[in-house]
């Protein structure tokens, strides 16, 4: 495939959508259309930097062994969703501080240490070029939900981490919270 041309389709604060104009191998005109956080001079296809994240998950450990997750409603699919917390990276952020800010903005927690799990990562790049790195913190302090934002609706709940295969069978979960939940489960 060949890219011929890029046309901007939305202009919205945190998600566009890109039209390609794309020739395939036997020459013939193929339409791709996808969504971005980016700016079209960022977009992955332009830059091929593949180091970048637009976004940074978390993964919050308390000293008695607890997962910390957030319940969250997304209107997306008008329900709630268990997930670990996470959001985009400022402008001027790196990804420790935004993992930081995030954390306590979703949960009153601080965290005490901090390990890249997995560096940035395309969420799902059938559909956008969003790249997401998982980070491990550990933590300390009390739970909290002052700080969320105010279109946001936030449970935080603890769960042991013996306890995380079980919970990923019998809850609505996001996919990537999901695999990490075993991941840990399993001892990595």
């Amino acid at each position: 495939m060949k890219i011929l041309g890029i046309k901007k389709q939305t202009n919205n604060k945190y998600l566009n959508m890109y039209e390609l104009d794309l020739e395939n191998k036997k020459g013939n005109p193929k339409k791709y259309f996808f969504a971005s956080r980016r700016d079209e001079e960022d977009l992955a296809c332009k830059t091929k930097d593949h180091t970048k994240a637009d976004g940074v998950m978390i993964i919050p450990i308390t000293k008695e062994g607890e997962v910390v997750l957030i319940k969250q409603f997304r209107p997306v699919i008008d329900d709630y969703i268990y997930e670990l917390p996470a959001g985009i990276i400022d402008p001027g952020e790196d990804m420790e501080e935004a993992a930081k800010r995030e954390l306590f903005e979703e949960t009153g927690l601080t965290a005490t240490s901090y390990e890249v799990f997995l560096k940035p990562s395309y969420t799902s790049v059938g559909m956008t070029d969003e790249t997401t790195a998982i980070v491990k913190v550990g933590v300390c302090g009390e739970i909290s939900t002052d700080n969320i934002e105010e279109d946001e609706e936030i449970e935080v709940i603890k769960l042991k981490i013996e306890d995380c295969k079980e919970f990923v069978k019998n809850n609505n979960i996001s996919i990537k919270g999901g695999i990490i939940l075993n991941l840990i489960d399993n001892g990595i």
